[in-house]
Order: C-alpha cells, then sequence, then structure tokens
C-alpha cells in the first residue's frame, strides 16, 4: 500500500500530488472499519452466548429439569467459566493479573 492509488480506492480520489495528510486518513479510516468491524463481532459473540444461556432453563423446565436436578450442572458451569477467565487472566501475565484484582478489590471514591 505504498501508492497514493491504491490507497484512493480505499477512499476516494488520489490528490495529484504526494500527499502524507491523504495516507493518514486513508490508514485511520481503514483502521476505524476494522475496530468496527470487531467490535459487531465480539457483540454478536456476546449476545449470542447470553441467548444461549438463557434458553437453558426454558429447555430444562420443558424436560422436566428443576433446579434442584440442575444445580450441580450449573454449579460445576459456574466453577469451569471462572477457571477459563483465570486461566485468560495468567496467559496475559502476572502484572495483568494483579492489575486486574488490584481493579477489583479498589473502593470507588465518593
Amino acid at each position: 500500500m505504498s501508492d497514493d492509488l491504491d490507497l484512493a480506492a480505499l477512499l476516494g480520489e488520489a490528490p495529484r500530488t504526494p500527499d502524507p495528510g491523504f495516507r493518514f486518513d486513508v490508514l485511520s479510516l481503514t483502521a476505524e472499519r476494522a475496530r468496527r468491524r470487531e467490535a459487531r463481532q465480539r457483540a454478536f459473540r456476546t449476545t449470542t452466548l447470553f441467548a444461549l444461556i438463557g434458553l437453558i432453563f426454558p429447555i430444562a423446565h420443558t424436560l422436566g429439569l428443576g433446579l434442584a436436578e440442575l444445580q450441580p450442572l450449573l454449579l460445576v458451569a459456574g466453577v469451569l467459566g471462572v477457571a477459563y477467565v483465570l486461566a485468560l487472566w495468567t496467559l496475559e501475565g502476572p502484572r495483568a493479573v494483579l492489575a486486574r484484582s488490584r481493579a477489583l478489590l479498589r473502593m470507588p471514591r465518593t
């Protein structure tokens, strides 16, 4: 992407002379598009996940399972969820784990 004509295909019409501002505009526009696309995908995944979690209870109720029968399964799912989050924090390194744990324990100032 070193040619202004290639960049112009992303933004519009290319300037007649090489223009660093034009290149910056194109790169910022493509970065913003990538951020929006990633945010949409993350929102879709989150919405789908919570919708599926929310469907567990009506489906279990139609199958005749009550909360007493589901309690051990929900406990295991919760423990696995917490283990998954802790594993992700651990993969980020010890500083990230300590920073997040301090942020959780920090009291808001009023």
